[in-house]
Formats: structure tokens, sequence, C-alpha cells
């Protein structure tokens, strides 16, 4: 980042990639909106305008919200702009959601193994563009362990920086091939789409979904808790009766949502069982 870089926040997930930029020393300001609200790309458009960015980072998934932004809308505006870069964070929805990463121009797009890809956490996976590796050897490096350099010089050797988790290495090669070769991208994508839209018409007939309406993720429901009841004793008792589990609010939003994730490996039938069983305990019809 040779000028600033922009922050769109709507959630606790783009919050925190706020903190980490300023706690890099990275010039930074936040554009931030209500929770429940996705970025709009004018927004991002009157914020680039000025001519003091040259970086935007972009939550896709808001895990904590359950808010997807518009990607597409927003990395067309960013690419009206040839010195502003595209970071974007998809931890909670690579593998679960079609993302055309050259396409779109994204410049970094992060994501962790252990939500749609299904796996163990403790891997992260990103596509970087050409551009960006030019300009990483451009800037003072910050660090050892995450230099994009060094990073695609090993890369070019096949090899890692430091030794890797082997394991998750495997189970990663093998997951790919079920994902690409036996499921199918598309019909993974469309999983996905299905148990989004059981979940959220579920969520709108007895309680309401948390997002502005045609914002919601594919990947997880964020509920709001129009009912009042207690999330932590639905959970306890998900967990003791059922061997089952809901996430509570995330953070502020504690109790006053919950969430349902419906992602990675989990298939139409998992999800109308939960919702059963959630039926049963809180006695809907």
């Amino acid at each position: 980042v040779r000028k600033k870089c922009l922050n769109l926040v709507n959630g606790a997930f783009s919050k925190r990639w706020h903190q980490i930029t300023a706690y890099n020393g990275v010039p930074c300001d936040a554009l931030s909106i209500e929770w429940n609200k996705a970025i709009k790309p004018e927004m991002v458009r009157e914020k680039l305008d000025t001519g003091e960015y040259d970086a935007v980072t972009l939550v896709f998934n808001e895990t904590s919200t359950g808010t997807m932004n518009p990607l597409k809308e927003i990395a067309e505006v960013v690419k009206e702009y040839d010195d502003v870069f595209l970071f974007v964070d998809a931890v909670s929805a690579m593998a679960g959601v079609k993302i055309e990463v050259d396409k779109l121009g994204i410049d970094m797009c992060l994501a962790g193994l252990q939500k749609c890809f299904a796996l163990p956490s403790g891997l992260a996976v990103s596509p970087v563009s050409e551009r960006l590796l030019e300009r990483a050897k451009e800037v003072p490096p910050r660090s050892y362990y995450f230099n994009l350099n060094i990073m695609h010089k090993y890369y070019q050797r096949s090899q890692t920086p430091v030794t890797p988790a082997i394991p998750h290495l495997f189970a990663l090669d093998r997951q790919l091939d079920y994902i690409l070769d036996e499921e199918g991208l598309e019909n993974r994508f469309a999983r996905h789409e299905r148990m989004a839209a059981i979940v959220q018409k579920w969520a709108r007939t007895h309680f309401d979904t948390y997002p502005e309406r045609g914002y919601e993720s594919k990947t997880l429901t964020c509920i709001e808790n129009t009912r009042g009841i207690s999330v932590k004793e639905l959970n306890e008792r998900l967990m003791n009766e059922y061997g089952m589990r809901i996430s509570n609010g995330y953070g502020e939003l504690k109790e006053k949502t919950f969430r349902i994730a419906h992602m990675g490996d989990a298939q139409v039938q998992d999800v109308k069982g939960l919702l059963a069983v959630i039926d049963d305990i809180l006695g809907l019809e």
C-alpha cells in the first residue's frame, strides 16, 4: 500500500481486518455501516473517487452477520481504478459459492479450509495476482512468516518456506478431487443454495433473517431472535439430547441473533433434520 487502504466494515470480521491493517502500520480508513446492511458499490466508488486509496479490503461473506456483500458489483467498481488493489476475505464462501477471481480482478482472495472446504482448520489458501506479486517487491517486508515474495519463491520450487502441515495437504488434495471430479463444482454451489433457501424460509416463518433482504449468505444464516428465546438453552438441549449444535450471535449480537451453518459437505437432509429438532424443542408449527 502506497497511499491508504480502504477497509469496508459491516461486521465483526471486517472490523477485525481494519484493526489488523492498523496494527501493521498501514495507513487506513474504515467505511463503516450498520451490521445488518450490505456494502454497496456506490459507497465504494464515492470513496475511491477521492484518489486517497490504492487498496480495498472486503469481507465477501460476513460470518458474524450472515451478510453476503455484492462482490461482483464492488469488484467492477474497483476495476475502474487502475492503481487500486482488491483484497477479499472469502473464508466462509470459497468452495461453497462461485468466485471468479481472475474475471473479477481480485488481487488476493483468502479462505480457510475449515468452512466450505469441509476440512480441519490449519491451512489458508489464496490466489494472488501477478501485479500484486510485483507490488510486493516494492514494499518493505513487515514479517518473514507472511511474506509474499518468500512464499512465491518457494512456490516456484513446489515447496513452502517452513515445514507445512502435510496431513492437511493430503486431505486438501483428496477433497479437491471429490469436489471437482465427484460432486462437481456447479452441483456443490447449487446444494449450498438449496440449503440456504430451506433455512431462510424457516427463519422468516418463525423468526426473521438478520441481514437486509437480497444479501443473505448462501453458506450460513443469521437469524434475528424475534421470539426472545434463550439461544444458550436451545443450544444446550441440542447438544445434550441430540448431539447437534448451532451458533449463538457473535459478539454484541449474542442472544439477539443465532446462526445456522449450511456449508461444506452438509446435505439437505442434515439441515431439514436440524430444523425439525428445533421445531420440536421450541414447540413451533
